[in-house]
């Protein structure tokens, strides 16, 4: 069975990005004047946090995009899978059978033997060209998905980060951070919104 696997890589890409505004949406203070935002007071409350984390395995197994579309690749696999198994088992049958008939003299010509052989690599053929079909089909089905989960969140985090004002949102996933501050995880925040936007999408 074809492994329905997220991989690391676009998964950093998508959430540990900079995001900045510039002050065109923003009108300007006049000078000698100090005005700040209600997120921006919580931050400096909190020793000028202005960036933040999330946790990559929580996304993967919580958004329920995420979900949908493992189930859907994993089933895909399982149909992929069993063609395969029905094609090798035709490939394994003729060839026991030719096997017999060799061992057995059964073929009553030199041209009726070459035939049967033509058949087998024939068959031996046509399921190593459907295996090769099969991984490229699922390797662009995953990379589909893989760029339409990174827009996802990346659109998400952008009007996320439009109230909160991070200067970075980076992935957090097993020892790639040597140390973190619970304070500065917004997984929930973030999953939550996502399956928020999902489910409105629907």
């Amino acid at each position: 069975m074809f492994s329905v696997k997220f991989s690391t890589p676009f998964i950093l890409l998508c959430i540990a990005i900079t995001i900045s505004f510039t002050s065109c949406d923003k009108k300007e203070a006049p000078k000698g004047t100090a005005i700040k935002t209600s997120n921006q007071v919580a931050n400096s409350e909190t020793s000028g946090n202005t960036l933040a984390y999330v946790e990559v395995d929580s996304l993967l197994t919580q958004y329920e995009f995420c979900i949908k579309e493992k189930a859907a690749l994993e089933a895909k696999s399982k149909q992929y899978e069993a063609q395969i198994n029905a094609k090798m088992s035709q490939f394994q049958k003729a060839s026991v059978d030719f096997q017999q008939k060799v061992q057995s003299g059964a073929f009553t010509s030199q041209a009726q033997g070459e035939a049967a052989q033509q058949r087998l690599i024939r068959l031996q053929q046509e399921g190593a060209k459907l295996q090769q079909d099969v991984q490229q089909r699922m390797l662009k089905a995953q990379e589909k998905f893989n760029k339409t989960l990174r827009d996802s969140v990346q659109s998400f985090l952008k009007d996320y980060n439009r109230e909160k004002h991070y200067d970075m949102i980076i992935s957090k996933q097993g020892d790639n951070v040597l140390y973190a501050n619970d304070k500065l995880d917004i997984t929930k925040e973030v999953v939550d919104g996502l399956n928020k936007r999902f489910k409105n999408c629907k």
